[in-house]
């Protein structure tokens, strides 16, 4: 139909699609237009049903338009045009390369192109800006030089490289998933600072799913959703890590889902990590799950033997240290499934040899291992009574309540206060739990280290766990991540 217009016809459809851009000019943002409406315009008019027929390139833009733009376009249409016609939008993927009914916006709208030079300092300029608004900065120690690569993270590593390599073009989303403390932050930094170096012209955002929340709950609560839907609109490549703590934040899911569908639109590359498949997150909408598994899904698993010494070996090279290498494979052998407990048991050993200002022993490395809650031989040997009874020391169990602080991402002083949130009742009543399973606490005991909770109240904090652990499979998952470790 549109290849039999002549000259006279594709002139007027171009000259109505800019005054209908003009008009909308003046209520909408200029770049704003550019990017949701470049590929958008006037196809056909029937005159007998009294329609503007409004082409649009594929049902995503469809749906883009039609949220951000319907009633905009039918009045501009109305004023234009006639006020008593209405508009039909129609997906006519013949055009998705061009058309003769095509104008410059660019020209129409009076946006001067920025010299590549002019754009990095103007790039720099807003991530200036955008630090001191979410305060959030990337960690240089984490490259991927020196993150170590096994059979078992190859494919994350991989995607993540080529991400890196061409922004918004291979995996988009990229969404990565693994249990705890397998290296998630080092590889998440790691592709935000890789591409900071390689495309110093693009604005690299990275926010934890902790500090995404409080943004759009203070947002909301100040009525200044507005203000932070534009930083967003500054960043070209967004980082989030852990969204499986956007559960049951009904008004977050929303919000984090225009904001999705945004850099989808724009073709801005995003990056997500979890503790588990999209498929897998509980209490989070449908149609962000379906958006996270748009790209590539990526799981990251356990280091083998050789690979967690090859982690150690690493962390030592980046610190200029040596430590023997029988002693590097008894660490390996007990630490599993745990790359930051590596880290740590480096951290003990180091810190002892220093300080004692002598070499390591087998015994030394035992002793690290106790402190990490790891039963050895000769743990087993020297405290066969202790590990029969199940027990464990006082410090260990603070050990764990830092550690379950640390994973809901709340403070101590949080579980030890008198806040009713879900998250900080949830977690206070999985300690609660675990005192008396693992550390053979009492209930008075339980309750005066949970700042003089009667034990009544442990009582029910406990019941009331054990009941959900049965029925909520999220809260399920998260307990068990606790007694695997403490049953190591």
């Amino acid at each position: 139909m549109v290849d039999q217009y002549d000259a006279e016809k594709k002139t007027f459809f171009r000259q109505l699609r800019e005054k209908v851009i003009l008009n909308l000019a003046t209520q909408h943002d200029h770049k704003k237009i550019l990017s949701f409406l470049n590929k958008v315009w006037v196809l056909s008019i029937d005159e007998w049903e009294k329609l503007v027929y409004i082409w649009v390139a594929n049902e995503f833009v469809l749906t883009q338009v039609k949220k951000f733009f319907s009633k905009s376009i039918k009045e501009a249409i109305n004023e234009v045009y006639n006020p008593h016609f209405s508009i039909k939008f129609v997906v006519y993927t013949k055009f998705s390369n061009g058309s003769d009914l095509l104008i410059d916006l660019k020209k129409v709208l009076n946006i001067k192109e920025i010299k590549k030079a002019e754009a990095v300092q103007v790039k720099k300029t807003v991530k200036n800006e955008l630090t001191e608004y979410f305060w959030i900065l990337f960690d240089p120690k984490f490259r991927f030089d020196s993150f170590v690569v096994w059979a078992n993270n190859n494919i994350a590593f991989s995607a993540a490289k080529a991400v890196v390599d061409k922004p918004w073009q291979n995996y988009n989303p990229l969404f990565l998933y693994w249990n705890v403390w397998l290296g998630k932050t080092h590889l998440m930094q790691a592709i935000g600072n890789e591409i900071m170096q390689t495309h110093p012209d693009k604005v690299v955002l990275y926010l934890p799913t902790s500090k995404l929340v409080d943004e759009i709950v203070s947002s909301l609560r100040w009525n200044k959703l507005t203000n932070l839907i534009k930083k967003f609109d500054e960043v070209d490549i967004l980082l989030i890590d852990d969204i499986q703590f956007i559960a049951e934040k009904e008004k977050t899911q929303e919000i984090f889902h225009n904001i999705f569908n945004d850099f989808q639109m724009k073709n801005k590359q995003i990056i997500l990590s979890s503790d588990r498949p999209p498929k897998e997150l509980i209490n989070i909408e449908p149609r962000l799950k379906s958006r996270f598994a748009l790209g590539l899904v990526a799981d990251i698993k356990s280091p083998d033997f050789e690979t967690r010494i090859a982690i150690l070996q690493s962390k030592l090279n980046s610190r200029s240290q040596e430590i023997d290498f029988e002693l590097l494979e008894i660490i390996a052998k007990y630490i599993k499934d745990n790359v930051r407990e590596l880290e740590w048991a480096l951290n003990i050993l180091l810190t002892r040899k220093a300080i004692l200002n002598a070499e390591l022993t087998t015994q030394d490395v035992f002793d690290c291992l106790k402190t990490l809650w790891y039963s050895t031989e000769q743990q087993i040997d020297s405290t066969q009574a202790a590990l029969q009874a199940n027990t464990k020391s006082a410090q260990n169990f603070v050990n764990l309540v830092e550690m379950v602080a640390q994973y809901y991402n709340i403070s101590v002083n949080d579980l030890k206060s008198e806040s009713k949130k879900k998250e900080i009742t949830n977690a206070r009543q999985i300690l609660m739990l675990l005192a008396k399973k693992y550390f053979n606490r009492t209930l008075e005991k339980i309750g005066d280290y949970f700042w003089w909770k009667w034990h009544a109240t442990v009582i029910y904090a406990i019941n009331n766990i054990e009941k959900k652990l049965k029925t909520d499979q999220d809260m399920s998952h998260d307990y068990n991540v606790f007694t695997d470790w403490l049953n190591k």
